[in-house]
């Protein structure tokens, strides 16, 4: 499996076209988001988030955290930082400022042609699920990966 590795500051271009209004398209590869991008190289469309304002439940925004850029799933609030996890960590919580997230993931074009709306309710609900069942993800991912279920 070839490994692709994209430096931090195409992201940082990424950011600034968010910025400034603009729609951006990404790679993502490999097990990230994982059971929702299955292998691969997937594209994904990210949309410009505005500074202030609630998020949606389970969405997945693009965000400035200790230099990097990510895209995690927000679980929730804490006072004033909103509550980052990765589909595949069980436990790094990671604590962003609101005014940090620049943009949400709004579409995932798969390699087989097929597009999910990742604001569609039964992907945000999945979601939910997922993060539900973080205690085990040890087990259910290798098993989700045999069967090839997203």
């Amino acid at each position: 499996m070839r490994k692709i590795v994209v430096s931090n500051d195409f992201f940082v271009g990424a950011a600034e076209a968010l910025k400034q209004g603009q729609t951006v398209k990404l790679l993502i590869g490999g097990q990230s988001m994982y059971p929702f991008i299955r292998g691969g190289i997937d594209i994904v469309e990210v949309v410009p988030c505005l500074p202030e304002g609630e998020l949606p439940a389970w969405c997945c925004p693009f965000y400035q955290w200790n230099d990097k850029y990510l895209i995690h799933r927000y679980i929730g609030r804490e006072g004033d930082d909103c509550l980052m996890l990765g589909d595949g960590n069980v436990a790094r919580i990671e604590r962003v400022k609101r005014e940090d997230i620049i943009g949400l993931l709004r579409t995932i074009y798969r390699p087989d042609g097929t597009t999910q709306d990742c604001c569609d309710v039964r992907w945000l609900k999945k979601a939910e699920w997922w993060y539900r069942l973080r205690f085990l993800r040890r087990w259910l991912l290798p098993v989700f990966k045999m069967l090839h279920i997203r």
